[in-house]
């Protein structure tokens, strides 16, 4: 029996990592190779590359409104070849690469986060039918204030490297100077905010299964929303399945 995915969407510095690490302890397959922020490094790479064919980013995804149905079938065909052949094993580790070899093979409860899913969503849901969102936010002012303190700590420690140094004579590559100029301004942090947070609404309009949760109240009340999300009309899987794990 195959399991759909369960996948975190939401703005940066909005709880992502929490809530994916919270259900990973619960038995949910998060990746087998992630970064510091609990994100598969496999799903990283492949929403970058999306997002680059728009000349859009993570912090500058506006381009992303105007991807149509047409490029949605044509890259979600381009996707599969990447979730079933031996780049998958980034995700799956080497145990369950040797076992299911594709990821629409599944049948553990499984899932991933990456913030950047907010605006590759349409595509990944043309792949995963099935798949289950979990969509949360937070405050405005405090994601903003918190991307803009990471940015001053990331500005203040770029260190200029050999290598750094050459693409700098050759002007070549991408040298890293800052992740985003554009959140360094707390009125910009708040406007990408709004970004995600009108993208990750809008799902509602062609989205069954999708949940939508405030990061103070998962704070507040951890297990009355955790029951939301492992609630007896299966938005997410059943307990009993996790248990088995």
């Amino acid at each position: 029996m195959k399991s759909w995915p369960l996948i975190i969407i939401g703005m940066h510095r909005s709880g992502t990592t929490m809530l994916s690490k919270i259900l990973e302890n619960l038995g949910i397959f998060m990746g087998a190779k992630k970064e510091i922020n609990n994100e598969a490094t496999f799903f990283i790479k492949i929403n970058d590359w999306i997002l680059r064919q728009f000349n859009a980013s993570w912090d500058q995804p506006y381009n992303m409104n105007f991807v149509d149905d047409e490029i949605i079938k044509h890259l979600s065909k381009v996707l599969l070849r990447p979730i079933r052949d031996f780049r998958a094993i980034e995700f799956l580790g080497i145990k369950y690469f040797l076992k299911y070899r594709d990821l629409r093979k599944l049948n553990i409860p499984w899932g991933w986060k990456d913030p950047r899913t907010t605006f590759t969503i349409d595509i990944w849901k043309d792949i995963f039918k099935n798949a289950k969102i979990l969509h949360i936010y937070r405050n405005p002012l405090d994601v903003a204030e918190s991307l803009r303190k990471r940015e001053e700590k990331l500005s203040a420690n770029f260190k200029m490297t050999l290598s750094k140094h050459i693409k700098e004579i050759i002007m070549k590559g991408k040298i890293g100077y800052a992740s985003s100029f554009r959140l360094r301004n707390i009125k910009e942090g708040i406007l990408l905010w709004k970004q995600y947070i009108e993208k990750a609404f809008s799902l509602n309009n062609n989205t069954k299964n999708i949940l939508h949760i405030k990061y103070e109240d998962l704070l507040t009340e951890p297990e009355k929303y955790l029951d939301k999300i492992f609630s007896s009309n299966n938005f997410l899987i059943n307990r009993t399945i996790l248990i088995k794990q």
